[in-house]
């Protein structure tokens, strides 16, 4: 099970497609941490993920639960304003994944001016440290965003990339403008993404970008269900010890599954998922979208539009990819990329 560990809901960004620190928590983890040591450790193919807020504004907690905390694989999410505080531990991660935008003025008018070159930084000091691991570009995807040329540049500094698409709860744009932006934009970009992806597969080269090799695994390996695992198996834990299913909305009645005390229930993906075509490759995309249709029914087929339109580019493709599917499968375990965009 993934364990999504939110050491603070406070970040230092005021990101304009986020909105900042979370509420609704202590600003401090309150709960007795042996708890949590308690039922990782029963779990012999646990995962923690650090999240927040930015996680790292608490760098000695981090520290503290990776020394504590029995898992077998160890993740973080972070904006990298503060990995010089952990350098000595970034070894002991699986996955990092630092948020980075795409281009320096879309990351810059997204987050703030100087974030670029701090994540630049932060790559240099995680690579300095000998760290091992999973290297993530986490990109946002929204308005401003050319979904070709991000990616492309993003591919020159980073390993992989993944993005999530700020749609259902943005603050950024409407539900007519991520129309306009998807047939003009994100459909077109990931065509030929997807053109120039499948012709270094074709030379045995898998560049790493995060929706199409997951896509693809699931499609080569029949692998259903949603691909984040929230409410199911992966549940998120506030700093006072509620489990969530899903870290961004706790404000939510649905997503409050329990507590580290006293036990929890699952939660799932519900209609009109189930019976969608190709409900057993994205799994129903996104929980909280599933549940919350903050852009109504017209919203929800748009964004399941974009979705479809992915899988079925990439279904095209499917016997190029079979001799070497070994080499595409991916995520090597829940490392909270949420594979759908």
């Amino acid at each position: 099970m993934l364990y999504v560990v939110m050491t603070t809901p406070l970040c230092n960004l005021h990101c304009s497609y986020c909105g900042g620190s979370l509420h609704g928590m202590p600003d401090d983890i309150s709960y007795d941490v042996d708890l949590l040591q308690k039922r990782i450790a029963k779990d012999s193919e646990s995962i923690v993920a650090f999240y927040g807020g930015e996680p790292l504004l608490r760098p000695n907690v981090v520290k503290r639960l990776l020394k504590k905390l029995p898992a077998k694989h160890f993740v973080i999410n972070t904006n990298g304003y503060f990995v010089e505080k952990i350098a000595d531990d970034l070894s002991s991660f699986d996955t990092i994944l630092l948020s980075i935008d795409g281009r320096k003025h879309i990351t810059d008018n997204y987050r703030q001016q100087g974030c670029y070159d701090q994540v630049l930084t932060a790559r240099d000091i995680i690579y300095d440290s000998g760290f091992q691991g999973e290297l993530i570009a986490r990109m946002a995807v929204s308005k401003n965003t050319d979904i070709y040329d991000d990616v492309t540049h993003l591919l020159d500094l980073f390993p992989l990339v993944h993005w999530q698409l700020d749609v259902v709860w943005s603050a950024l744009w409407e539900l007519d403008e991520f129309k306009q932006w998807a047939e003009d934009n994100y459909k077109p970009g990931l065509k030929k993404l997807i053109d120039e992806w499948i012709a270094e597969v074709k030379k045995q080269r898998i560049p790493g970008i995060i929706p199409f090799r997951g896509i693809m695994t699931r499609l080569l390996y029949d692998i259903a269900g949603l691909p984040c695992q929230s409410g199911d198996n992966s549940i998120s834990i506030t700093t006072d010890g509620k489990i969530l299913a899903c870290p961004i909305a706790p404000d939510y009645e649905w997503n409050d599954l329990g507590s580290l005390s006293e036990g929890f229930h699952r939660i799932h993906v519900q209609d009109p998922c189930l019976d969608c075509n190709v409900y057993s490759v994205c799994g129903g995309r996104c929980l909280f979208a599933n549940r919350e249709r903050l852009w109504g029914k017209d919203g929800f087929d748009a964004i399941c539009d974009v979705t479809k339109y992915l899988i079925y580019e990439l279904e095209k493709y499917t016997s190029f990819c079979e001799p070497i599917k070994e080499r595409i499968w991916y995520p090597p375990f829940n490392n909270t990329t949420e594979i759908i965009p």
